[in-house]
C-alpha cells in the first residue's frame, strides 16, 4: 500500500474508528483499525463485535492494499503530526508514516486476525435528513436509563406504522421523552442500544448529508456518501407507553423558557441531597413558584406571574430531570400540564406537538 492524503481527514476518521474498536488489551485484532485502499480512496475500518466503523477519504494512491494498524498507537500519531499531508507506506508487516519534518515506522498487525463485518441487505430501509435524525436522538437519549439490568430501557426506541409518523421515545421509569419526525415508514420498530445513539450523534452530527438507514431483526446501519456505522439492535420489548401520556389536564401553565429554566437551575443549588425541588402553580393569582431548601446550604423561591387555567397544584421534582427536558425545547414558550400532585408533568414546546417529555414527581403533597 503506497498513498498521500491530508493528515486532518484521517485523524478525524480515524479518531472516529478508535472509538470502535475495543479496548481491551488481549483482544488485539478488535482494538486495532484496518486501512484499505481502492478507487482513489482510503477506507479506515473498525469493529468491537457489537458496532462496526468505516469511513472514507480521497487519497492519492500509487499502490493499492491494506495493513492492520494499532488503534491507538495510530490516533497518537497522527494527532502529533503536523497539520500536512501525510504518506503512508506498508511493506513487511510495518506502516510508515511520513511527513514534511516526520517520520514514524509502525509495527502492524496479521490481517487474518481481522474480523468479516457483516453485510445487510437492503431490503429494509429508509431516507431521513441528518438534522431530524440527531435531533430526534438527542431529544430522546437524555431518558434512557443508565442502568443496563433492563436493556430496553438504556435504549431508544424507534418505530413507525402506517401513516403514522416515525417515532422516537426512551423511558428511564422517572421520565420519558418523545419525537415524532416529519417522515413515515410502514412498519418498523427498532431498540437502538444507548451507546450507539451516542456514536451516531457524535459521527452524523455535522455531516450535512442526508442519512440512509438500513436494519433486520438483529442490526442496523447508518449511512452516508463517507461513512457507514453499524450496529447490533437491542433485544427486548419495549413498554406500552402510550396510555399514561395524558389528552387532558386539571392545570395548565404556559410560560416563558428561559424564565423557568433560570428559576430551576438556581432552585438546584438550593436542593435537597435528593435533588428535590418544589413547583407550586398557583391557579386562582396566575403565579409560578420554584421553591428548594437545604439544611446545609439555605434556601431558595422564585416567584413570577404567567398564564395560568385550572386548579392550583404543588408537587416535587429531580430538578436535573426538569433541566434536561427544558433545555432539549426549541420554542421560547413553554406548556406544562398538571393532573395533581402524584401524575407526572408534561412539558413541551407551547406551539410544538412533535415533541414532549413526562417527569415523574418525587412524591405527593
Amino acid at each position: 500500500m503506497k498513498l498521500s492524503c491530508n493528515k486532518n481527514e484521517l485523524y478525524k476518521l480515524v479518531s472516529l474508528a478508535e472509538r470502535s474498536t475495543n479496548k481491551n488489551p488481549t483482544l488485539i485484532a478488535l482494538s486495532s483499525i484496518l486501512l484499505r485502499t481502492g478507487k482513489n480512496q482510503l477506507f479506515i475500518i473498525s469493529t468491537n463485535l457489537e458496532v462496526a466503523f468505516e469511513g472514507s477519504l480521497a487519497a492519492s494512491v500509487d499502490e493499492d492494499g491494506e495493513i492492520l494498524s494499532p488503534g491507538k498507537t495510530l490516533l497518537s500519531v497522527l494527532y502529533a503530526m503536523p497539520d500536512e499531508e501525510v504518506d503512508l507506506n506498508s511493506a513487511g508487516g510495518n506502516l510508515k508514516i511520513v511527513s514534511k519534518t516526520s517520520s514514524v515506522n509502525l509495527k502492524c498487525l496479521n490481517m487474518e486476525e481481522f474480523p468479516t463485518i457483516p453485510k445487510i441487505k437492503k431490503e429494509n430501509h429508509f431516507q431521513i435528513s441528518y438534522s431530524s435524525l440527531i435531533e430526534a436522538l438527542k431529544n430522546t437519549i437524555i431518558a434512557t436509563a443508565t442502568n443496563y439490568t433492563k436493556p430496553e430501557l438504556a435504549s431508544v426506541y424507534m418505530f413507525s406504522q402506517g401513516k403514522l409518523p416515525l417515532t422516537l421515545v426512551a423511558t428511564d421509569s422517572f421520565r420519558l421523552a418523545e419525537q415524532k419526525t416529519n417522515i413515515t415508514h410502514p412498519s418498523l420498530a427498532l431498540l437502538l442500544p444507548q451507546k450507539t445513539c451516542q456514536e451516531v450523534i457524535r459521527i452524523f452530527e455535522d455531516s450535512g448529508d442526508d442519512i440512509d438507514i438500513t436494519f433486520n431483526k438483529n442490526q442496523i446501519l447508518f449511512q452516508n456518501k463517507k461513512i457507514s456505522f453499524l450496529s447490533r439492535l437491542t433485544e427486548g420489548k419495549f413498554p406500552e407507553y402510550q396510555t399514561i401520556i395524558p389528552k387532558s389536564f386539571d392545570t395548565q401553565v404556559f410560560t416563558d423558557k428561559n424564565q423557568i429554566l433560570n428559576a430551576v437551575r438556581a432552585a438546584g443549588i438550593f436542593s435537597s441531597k435528593l435533588s428535590e425541588v418544589t413547583i407550586a402553580v398557583d391557579g386562582d393569582k396566575g403565579i409560578l413558584g420554584i421553591k428548594s431548601s437545604n439544611a446545609e446550604t439555605g434556601e431558595y423561591e422564585s416567584n413570577y406571574q404567567t398564564k395560568i387555567s385550572g386548579a392550583s397544584v404543588e408537587a416535587n421534582f429531580n430538578y436535573h430531570y426538569l433541566l434536561e427536558a427544558l433545555q432539549t425545547i426549541s420554542n421560547q414558550k413553554v406548556f406544562m400540564g398538571f393532573n395533581g400532585p402524584q401524575k407526572a408533568v408534561l412539558i413541551r414546546g407551547a406551539d410544538d406537538a412533535g415533541y414532549l417529555h413526562l417527569v415523574m414527581p418525587m412524591r405527593g403533597n
